[in-house]
Order: C-alpha cells, then structure tokens, then sequence
C-alpha cells in the first residue's frame, strides 16, 4: 500500500470524527482530515470556526475519545496540500 493511500481517511472514519466533534461541541466546518502517522486511530482535523472563518488544526483520536487543539492556521501555519 502507497503511503497516500494509508493517509487516506475513509468516509466512515470522517463521520465518525465528525461525531467525537459533535460529541463535544464543536461547529463549523471541517476543511480537512490526514492520518496522524504511526498513531492508529488518531487524525489531524482542520475545521473552519462558523462565525468569522479562522482555521484550526485539532488531533483527534477516536479509540481515546479525545481532541486535542494543535494550533491555529494562518500565514505561518498552512496544511499542506
């Protein structure tokens, strides 16, 4: 398997990251979802805030349960495309 293809984020995986957010009070809009390398069950989320469009970069692991913010994105905080 291509380390793209072991990246990818199947759209079951993506609900159910959608529901931990949910779960814990999150809204807006998720931008992005990547792999956390070697780390299983954990993923990177980038979600735009509803209100004014500031972006965040979250880890989320589902098998813990838990988010974790990272940082927030701008000029000098980009996700790679």
């Amino acid at each position: 398997m291509s380390e793209t293809a072991a990246n990818e984020v199947t759209q079951r995986e993506m609900i159910r990251i959608i529901g931990l957010f949910r779960k814990n009070g999150f809204k807006g809009e998720y931008v992005s979802f990547q792999h956390v390398v070697d780390e299983g069950a954990s993923y990177f989320v980038v979600m735009s805030d509803e209100n004014n469009g500031t972006q965040g970069l979250f880890k989320a692991d589902l098998l813990a349960g838990t988010i974790e913010f990272q940082y927030m994105l701008d000029e000098n905080h980009e996700v790679a495309k």
